[in-house]
């Protein structure tokens, strides 16, 4: 009973993370003139040596592991845009989360303040972890 309880709540999590990446991807289109790439994981590791990766989830999420060389700026924190604001708005920055709802609405939150180079990791760091790519501690 427990184990059906389990898969009823993994599976109720992942379908809003879902319906709330589709509505926030549909926002992040229309309210920006720059869009958010979405990035596979594949391709979210190739591409993203070349600019500034952001870990946008809380510390204690991290605290469980992140991709390599990710700068730790927690979304929910109230100082997030002041500090991303720090970044040159031309530099490609990679942003990702736990599922990707959250990173997707920061990367569109850095669009619509001027960002010109946004990505964003489809799926976040569970995707990440369940492609087989490396976490650190």
């Amino acid at each position: 009973m427990k184990y059906l309880s389990a898969i009823i709540l993994a599976s109720l999590i992942l379908f809003s993370s879902c319906s709330s990446e589709k509505s926030n991807q549909e926002s992040a289109h229309s309210a920006s003139l720059v869009e958010v790439i979405n990035l596979s994981p594949k391709d979210f590791q190739e591409k993203s040596s070349g600019g500034i990766i952001l870990d946008v989830r809380t510390p204690g999420e991290i605290a469980q592991g992140k991709i390599a060389n990710a700068v730790e700026l927690d979304f929910y924190q109230s100082n997030f845009l002041s500090k991303a604001l720090e970044y040159p708005k031309d530099q490609e920055i990679y942003l990702y989360c736990a599922v990707g709802a959250r990173s997707l609405e920061a990367a569109r939150l850095l669009s619509q303040q001027g960002f010109t180079k946004v990505y964003h990791l489809q799926g976040g760091i569970q995707a990440w972890y369940q492609s087989g790519l490396p976490i650190t501690q």
